[in-house]
This record gives structure tokens, C-alpha cells and sequence, in this order.
């Protein structure tokens, strides 16, 4: 008859093996790339935490990509980072130091608000130091093998530019008044008498010097002429109703009651191809980049071992 001992060792090895099963299955390959490999516990890992960073940019939900697109990623960066050790590519420490100080820079910040952005964000400064780094590794690579190889002609940049020259057309200019009349009390009955004086032939410059209570009063709401393009799409909305040397109608908002007055137009004109060249040159080499980026991808993938398991 078999003892308490042998049964409860019996049991003991039964739950070990379960959960060394269970343990297998989390840890199962899920991927090889080349001489590495990317564990499922690795894939759940870095797709719950947006490792790659690329989650938040569309939705900001992880359901925005799935998980097996999310392992196509991972499987990109480690070819990228195969390519990068086997081509021997480095930047120097003063390189990484430069790239940070230029981003605080563009972003207006001194140190301490730089690094108390970095802590919102989750990251201390040797972390971001090491992103940074990364960046700059890779950009020297695909600086070699993916923008060397770009090359626009002339005929390319003609070419676009014909086909797109309504897209190349000087913003239309607009030369308009404002007058203000803060919310509060008596505001509405303020800004109706600014109506009626208009319409009895006062000068729109003379009403805005009398009643308004914007900045702008004491030049008798002179805004100047301004690019349409510039201007909020709601209030371009309105002025794109008024005639010249029409009033609007009342536009109110938390600010108070506003009224715009319209002196002159300038009809946007054709701009002429040596003013959109260099813009035009930045769409075809950013498209053509972004065409000959996964070819290379493609080829890194062809000539490595990839095996995906899921």
C-alpha cells in the first residue's frame, strides 16, 4: 500500500510539472530573428508598455495595432540593430549631449523644467540619453543606405508642380477692423447702438475709438491685412461672408460681442515654380524616402532568418 509520503510526493511532482508547463507556454518563443529571439513574455511585455513607442502616436489605446503587427515592429528593430552592430556604427557621448541640448533648445526650456518634462513622461535622463543615442545611431544608418540613394531631378520637381498648381497659390490676404464690447452688463444694448450709429453712416474707424475694449481701439481697430490661412477657421468662416466696407454680423464668444469691419481683398495668386521649388523638392524626397525606407526594410528581412511562431 502506498504511504502518505508517496502520494503527497506524487501530488508535489504533478503541481511542479503543471507549472512547469505553465511557465513553457508563457515563455514560448515567439519569434526568431537571426540569432535572437523575442519570447511571448517578451512580445505581452513590450506591447502592454508601448516599448516601441508607437501606440500613442494613432489612438493612444493599445487596440490601435495588433499584437502580431506590434511583433512585425519589434522583429524591424532588431534587424535594424543587427544591421547597426554588423556595419559597426557608433556616435560619441558628445554627439548624444549636443542632440539633447539642441531638443531643450526648440523646446524654450531651461534644465530644470527639461528634466520635470522627462519625469511626466516617464523617463529619467540616463533613459532618455539612451533614446537618444538610438536615434542618432539610426539615423546615420538609414543616412547611408536610404537617403544617399535619393536623388529628384528637375524634370521630377516641373512635373509635380503641374500637376498640383492649385495646391501653389498665395493664401488670399484680407485687410479688416474689430470692435469689442466686453461681456457684462449692458453689453448687448452697446453693441446694437454700434449697429445703428453704422448704418446712419459713422465711420466704423470713429465707432472702435468710442466703444471698443479691445487692444486695438486706439487705431480704430485696425487689424492690418492678414494671410486668411492665419486666421481661425470659425472667424475666417465669418469674414469670408463680408463684403467690402460691410459690417458683420454680432460674433459673440466668452471674450464678449465682436463686430468686424472689411476695408479690402487680395485674391491669392499662382505662385511660380522657383518660389515652391524647395517645397517641392521636401515632398518628393520625403516620399521617395519614405517608399525606399521599406525597400531596404524588405531587403534586411529577405536576407536574414526570420521565423515568426505565433
Amino acid at each position: 500500500m502506498m504511504g502518505k509520503k508517496s502520494v503527497w510526493g506524487i501530488i508535489f511532482l504533478a503541481l511542479l510539472m503543471s507549472f512547469s508547463a505553465a511557465a513553457e507556454i508563457a515563455d514560448r518563443i515567439a519569434a526568431v530573428v537571426g540569432n535572437q529571439v523575442v519570447t511571448q513574455s517578451e512580445l505581452d511585455r513590450a506591447y502592454a508598455g508601448d516599448e516601441l513607442g508607437i501606440l500613442k502616436g494613432s489612438s493612444g489605446t493599445a487596440g490601435s495595432l495588433s499584437k502580431r503587427d506590434y511583433l512585425d515592429k519589434m522583429i524591424e528593430k532588431m534587424l535594424i540593430d543587427q544591421e547597426v552592430k554588423k556595419q559597426g556604427i557608433s556616435v560619441s557621448v558628445l554627439e548624444v549631449e549636443q542632440a539633447i541640448e539642441k531638443k531643450r533648445a526648440e523646446l524654450g526650456m531651461d534644465q530644470e523644467d527639461f528634466l520635470h518634462t522627462l519625469r511626466n513622461q516617464g523617463l529619467t535622463l540616463d533613459q532618455y540619453r539612451e533614446q537618444t543615442r538610438q536615434s542618432l545611431v539610426l539615423a546615420k544608418l538609414v543616412s547611408k543606405e536610404v537617403r544617399s540613394e535619393i536623388e529628384i531631378s528637375d524634370q521630377e520637381i516641373q512635373l509635380y508642380y503641374q500637376q498640383h498648381q492649385a495646391e501653389f497659390k498665395a493664401s488670399e490676404k484680407i485687410h479688416f477692423y474689430h470692435l469689442v464690447v466686453r461681456a457684462g452688463e449692458g453689453a448687448p444694448e452697446k453693441i446694437k447702438k454700434v449697429q445703428d450709429e453704422f448704418s446712419q453712416g459713422v465711420a466704423f474707424t470713429e465707432l472702435a475709438k468710442k466703444y471698443s475694449e479691445g487692444e486695438e481701439a486706439a487705431k480704430g481697430g485696425d487689424l492690418g491685412w492678414v494671410e486668411v490661412n492665419y486666421l481661425k477657421p470659425e472667424l475666417a468662416g465669418i469674414l469670408e461672408k463680408v463684403g467690402i466696407n460691410q459690417l458683420s454680423p454680432v460674433y459673440q464668444d466668452e471674450v464678449g460681442y465682436h463686430l468686424f469691419w472689411v476695408q479690402g481683398r487680395e485674391q491669392g495668386l499662382p505662385q511660380t515654380l522657383d518660389q515652391v521649388k524647395p517645397d517641392i523638392q521636401q515632398i518628393l524626397e520625403r516620399k521617395q524616402f519614405e517608399e525606399r525606407y521599406q525597400i531596404w526594410l524588405e531587403r534586411l528581412r529577405a536576407k536574414a532568418y526570420v521565423e515568426i511562431r505565433l
